[in-house]
């Protein structure tokens, strides 16, 4: 019987006020984490690590628990990866603190991205 050991690889960078860390968990699936304020400063450093760390995935679990203080940039942000990922095909599903849903309450009434549970 053969046993096959997969190792997640991971990534991660960080910037004053905010961390971000990638995890593929298996072939096709991505985690990419951040802590800290994502705000207008640094909402273009978010949206390239998660299109370039999220390349070639099937499915990607963004997980912004962590989010201490969360921007409206950052829901345009939001709203551009859920566009890129419905043209190549890739579920999605954003985990979000206390932060971030008090923004989405405000800017996503109609729960329009797709959220999973913090």
């Amino acid at each position: 019987m053969t046993t096959m050991i997969t190792r997640a690889r991971t990534a991660t960078t960080r910037r004053a006020g905010l961390q971000l860390s990638s995890e593929w968990l298996n072939s096709t699936v991505v985690r990419i984490s951040a802590s800290g304020d994502i705000d207008a400063s640094n909402t273009a450093e978010l949206l390239d690590f998660v299109l370039r760390r999220g390349a070639n995935c099937r499915s990607l679990i963004l997980d912004l628990k962590d989010v201490t203080f969360f921007a409206t940039t950052g829901f345009s942000a939001l709203r551009a990866i859920d566009l890129r990922s419905s043209r190549a095909s890739v579920s999605w599903t954003l985990v979000g603190g206390p932060a971030v849903s008090r923004v989405l309450s405000i800017c996503d009434p109609e729960r329009t991205l797709p959220r999973g549970i913090a």
